[in-house]
């Protein structure tokens, strides 16, 4: 199966960071209006005219993405709870920002490195890989899906990229079913 995965558009936290809300609160957050001609653009690419569905996180920043895309190709569009962020917490709490990006360095540098810990307090490299597979598992009967998700999501998928993956960026994976 062909995954034509498209990293979400640009986040506009400007409203949640002048009003201090939460991760949680933070997740509701728009795309940047100024992206959205870009993310229009990205419907014409080769690849995704080729997507039978869009499969999309449930975050807005995705959600919006994929209904822009969705506009221009038409197909049906389904969220999927589990192409959700990586989660810093695996309880859910709340945890201070620096934490936050104290684990996710760290995650980072294990997953570059083909390590992991399972007990760190987030979600190790193989939990992540294993709910976004299930996800992808589930649809494939069809030979095109497009996947509008996050950076840790497509990585895990398709590896550690060191350069990243800029926003709106497309990147086409033959995906191998595990079942």
């Amino acid at each position: 199966m062909k995954v034509v995965f498209i990293r979400h558009g640009k986040t506009d936290y400007s409203l949640a960071d002048a009003r201090q809300m939460s991760q949680l609160e933070k997740d509701y957050a728009p795309l940047q209006r100024a992206c959205i001609p870009n993310i229009q653009a990205l419907a014409s690419h080769p690849s995704l005219q080729q997507a039978e569905i869009i499969l999309s996180s449930p975050y807005t920043r995705a959600l919006q993405t994929a209904e822009i895309l969705n506009r221009q190709l038409q197909n049906p569009l389904f969220v999927e709870h589990d192409l959700r962020e990586w989660q810093a917490d695996v309880k859910g709490s709340y945890i201070p920002l620096s934490e936050r990006d104290r684990r996710w360095l760290e995650y980072r540098e294990l997953f570059a490195n083909g390590n992991e810990v399972t007990n760190a307090g987030y979600e190790s490299a193989t939990n992540l890989l294993r709910r976004v597979s299930a996800v992808l598992d589930s649809y494939q009967t069809y030979s095109t899906i497009a996947v509008v998700a996050h950076f840790n999501v497509i990585e895990a998928i398709v590896g550690y990229r060191e350069q990243g993956i800029e926003y709106g960026e497309i990147i086409e994976f033959d995906y191998q079913p595990s079942q």
